[in-house]
């Protein structure tokens, strides 16, 4: 009898998994993004800015590093929805032909770090670096015309700190990418580096947003592997009975 086979411990996780994962874990992921994010940008990114935060953190050591420059922006918002929507409909592409699990991954990584995020910031009365301590971010509810309604929204608050969602993003769109060529996973994690810059000279984070969204990335993406698992596997059926002897 051979021994059992050992995990390689720089193996993709998703390796262990089937390539077409079942409806429930499609649809999991879908509502969980859905109400995760609605209630983030409808709800918590406006009480977050429309409540007195406490207190500023003058002293980040990435301020002192990195000179202020809003220029930054570019690539903190503008590059950053590019790269996303790109990755995005390349995994769409990949699960179009029968591998649905970096998709997934992603997804339901997101919804985990969403749902922390909505906890951290609503709980942490930070103050962007930018704004006075003691008065809100804004006095007005932003509204979203859809037409037929109007919505609250506000998809970039000014004290979502703690922790840092963009970091945490490209992290998790790095660890779901591992089939991707060497070239496009180092451009990645080129960007990464030039989004950390970015957020310090734009001050939209603190140093320490950033070393925290590394633990609850990585917490959020064990937990979406985990959950993948959990979903693929079938329910067996009971057998019959054998008939008793006659």
């Amino acid at each position: 009898m051979s021994a059992p086979e050992l995990p390689v411990p720089w193996q993709d996780p998703l390796q262990r998994l089937p390539r077409k994962l079942p409806a429930r874990a499609w649809i999991l992921a879908v509502v969980v993004f859905a109400v995760t994010y609605v209630l983030m940008y409808s709800v918590v990114h406006i009480y977050v800015d429309r409540r007195a935060c406490l207190t500023t953190l003058p002293d980040d050591p990435g301020f002192h590093l990195v000179p202020k420059e809003l220029g930054w922006y570019l690539v903190s918002r503008l590059w950053f929805e590019w790269i996303t929507i790109a990755s995005l409909l390349a995994l769409f592409v990949r699960a179009y032909r029968g591998d649905h699990r970096p998709l997934l991954r992603w997804a339901l990584a997101l919804d985990i770090q969403g749902i922390l995020r909505c906890v951290t910031i609503t709980l942490l009365p930070l103050c962007r670096i930018t704004v006075t301590p003691g008065k809100p971010a804004i006095t007005e509810i932003p509204m979203l015309d859809l037409g037929f309604a109007r919505i609250p929204w506000r998809p970039f608050a000014s004290n979502d700190l703690v922790f840092s969602g963009h970091v945490g993003e490209f992290l998790l769109l790095t660890w779901a990418t591992r089939h991707w060529p060497r070239p496009l996973r180092a451009g990645l994690i080129v960007f990464q580096i030039l989004q950390a810059y970015a957020l310090l000279a734009t001050r939209g984070h603190y140093t320490i947003d950033m070393v925290l969204a590394i633990p609850c990335a990585f917490f959020s993406d064990s937990m979406s592997i985990e959950l993948l698992a959990w979903l693929s596997r079938r329910k067996r059926r009971p057998q019959a009975p054998e008939p008793a002897p006659s």
